[in-house]
């Protein structure tokens, strides 16, 4: 607010209005700004849990609910999935049971599937070659089989082993083919059960070829199997009486054909002669009561019924007038 002095100071010339608004502001050199937004401490990740790798290995109490005797479902049938820590739920577990029994049923070579956790270990004493020969014997009623440890979330970890009728016949080569293109099929998914899944169902499509692989290789031994028939030399006083029994047939039939041509035709051609026509009478029409046309007519007569008309083409014309009476 302007007082009376300011007034007179601004006539004078002595003071400027709005000369404050351009001049420097004076700022206190002690005075302190406090921050308008405080920095939140950054999120700092949790250091994953460092497990002791002896708690990872299962152990011998563990490992033997794996191998108990084939156990079976409600309705008898073998299940191929072991899980005795229940990784799986329960509608995952059935799904997966019914798939590697449905596999059992169109395919000679069985699959059974072993399930453990992502990062558990194996105990030496169980590693899956000591295992298919010590254990092998729960599933030789269903033939061939193919062992499979599989880590839920790991399908890189997976291990497969064939028995051995399977790899008599199969290289090692191709086993391992197998078993990787299933783990890749497996991560193309992201979800553990979908994974599980995606590796089963290219496991099982391999496996139907090497099926086929293992019928060709038993088709070929049962042939290598038959012994050659040796061969014997004929008379040539046998060859020459068979080549003329054989012209003597030959004619023979020739001749029973011909006559059987010649009878037929005979036959057609008495048929026929013995086939009749009948011709139909029809009454004439009348147009308002009286008969009508140009005024004559035609009278077509055949004179053989055992000939159709295209064969009787000499007609004869009769004229017939009418009368006007």
């Amino acid at each position: 607010m302007w007082s009376p002095s300011d007034y007179e100071g601004v006539k004078k010339g002595e003071i400027v209005a709005g000369e404050n608004f351009f001049g420097q502001a004076t700022v206190d050199p002690e005075a302190t700004i406090e921050p308008s937004v405080v920095d939140l401490p950054e999120d700092v990740e949790p250091q994953p849990e460092r497990l002791d790798p002896n708690e990872l290995v299962l152990s011998s109490e563990q490992m033997a609910g794996y191998f108990h005797s084939a156990p079976e479902d409600p309705l008898g049938e073998v299940v191929f999935l072991k899980d005795p820590q229940d990784l799986l739920s329960q509608q995952e577990f059935r799904d997966c049971a019914s798939f590697l029994s449905y596999h059992s049923k169109e395919s000679e070579i069985n699959i059974v599937l072993y399930l453990f956790d992502e990062r558990q270990e194996i105990p030496e004493e169980y590693n899956i070659e000591k295992v298919h020969q010590l254990y092998g014997g729960l599933f030789k009623d269903s033939g061939p089989v193919v062992s499979v440890y599989f880590h839920l979330g790991a399908p890189n970890r997976a291990q497969l082993m064939m028995s051995s009728e399977i790899r008599a016949v199969i290289p090692q080569d191709e086993q391992e083919r197998a078993l990787r293109a299933a783990i890749v099929e497996a991560f193309e998914k992201t979800d553990e059960a979908l994974q599980l899944d995606s590796f089963l169902g290219e496991l099982s499509t391999r496996l139907y070829w090497i099926e086929r692989e293992l019928e060709i290789a038993g088709l070929q031994e049962k042939t290598a199997g038959v012994q050659p028939v040796e061969d014997f030399e004929v008379p040539e006083g046998s060859l020459e009486a068979d080549n003329l029994w054989g012209a003597a047939r030959a004619g023979l039939i020739l001749l029973v054909g011909l006559g059987g041509l010649v009878v037929g035709v005979f036959a057609w051609r008495w048929s026929l002669r013995q086939r009749k026509y009948h011709f139909p009478e029809v009454d004439d029409e009348r147009v308002f009561g009286a008969p009508h046309a140009a005024g004559a007519g035609a009278v077509v007569t055949f004179v053989d019924p055992h000939l159709p008309p295209s064969r009787q083409r000499h007609q004869e014309a009769e004229l017939e007038r009418w009368s006007d009476s």
